[in-house]
C-alpha cells in the first residue's frame, strides 16, 4: 500500500512539473482534447499561410509566363536580361553587406569591443563610412559609460569631524600620565 502511495506521489510530482513547464510558456490546458484542438488550429494556420504563399508565387510565375508569351523575341530577351541584372545587383548587395560585416567585425576586435554577430548587425549599414561612424559612436558611448561608472565608484566620502578622533582613543598626554613609572 505504501508503495502505491509513493508511486502516486511521483506521478503527481511529474504532472506538476509538466504543468509548471507549460505555465512557464504561458499556455495551460485542462485536457488532452484542448491541447489537440489548440495544435490543430496552429497547424491549420501554418498550412494556410504556406498555401497562400505558394499560390501567390505560382500566380506570379504564371503572370510572368503570360507576359513573356505576349512579347516579341527582342522584348523577351530584354526582359530576361533585366531580370538577370536585377538578380545580379541583389547578389552584389549581399556580397557587399557580407564584406562590410567582416570589416566591422575586425574593426570591433581591433577596438577591443566584442565582435559577436548580434552587435555587428546593430552597427552594420549599407556603406562603410556609416558603419565606421556607428562603431565610433558605440566606442564613445561605452567609454563614456565606463568612465561615468568608474567616477561613481572612485568617489570617496569626506570624513566627519567626529571621525578624526578614534572612538575610545586616548590622547598622548593621557597615555603619558598613565604610563609614568614615577608618580
Amino acid at each position: 500500500m505504501e508503495n502505491k502511495d509513493s508511486q502516486t506521489e511521483v506521478v503527481e510530482d511529474q504532472n506538476q512539473d509538466k504543468q509548471a513547464e507549460i505555465k512557464k510558456d504561458g499556455i495551460s490546458f485542462e485536457s488532452q482534447s484542448e491541447l489537440d484542438s489548440f495544435m490543430d488550429k496552429k497547424v491549420a494556420k501554418a498550412i494556410e499561410t504556406a498555401r497562400s504563399k505558394w499560390e501567390e508565387e505560382a500566380k506570379e510565375r504564371e503572370d510572368k509566363a503570360k507576359k513573356l508569351a505576349r512579347m516579341t523575341e527582342a522584348d523577351r530577351i530584354k526582359a530576361e536580361q533585366a531580370d538577370r541584372d536585377k538578380q545580379l545587383s541583389k547578389r552584389e548587395q549581399e556580397l557587399k553587406r557580407l564584406e562590410y560585416s567582416i570589416q566591422a567585425k575586425s574593426t570591433l576586435a581591433e577596438s577591443g569591443l566584442p565582435n559577436e554577430d548580434e552587435l555587428v548587425s546593430l552597427i552594420l549599414s549599407d556603406d562603410v563610412e556609416t558603419t565606421n561612424n556607428n562603431i565610433n559612436y558605440l566606442k564613445k558611448v561605452i567609454a563614456d559609460s565606463v568612465n561615468k561608472r568608474v567616477d561613481e565608484l572612485s568617489k570617496q566620502k569626506t570624513p566627519n569631524a567626529s571621525s578624526t578622533k578614534l572612538s575610545g582613543a586616548v590622547s598622548i598626554s593621557e597615555l603619558a600620565q598613565k604610563n609614568r613609572v614615577i608618580k
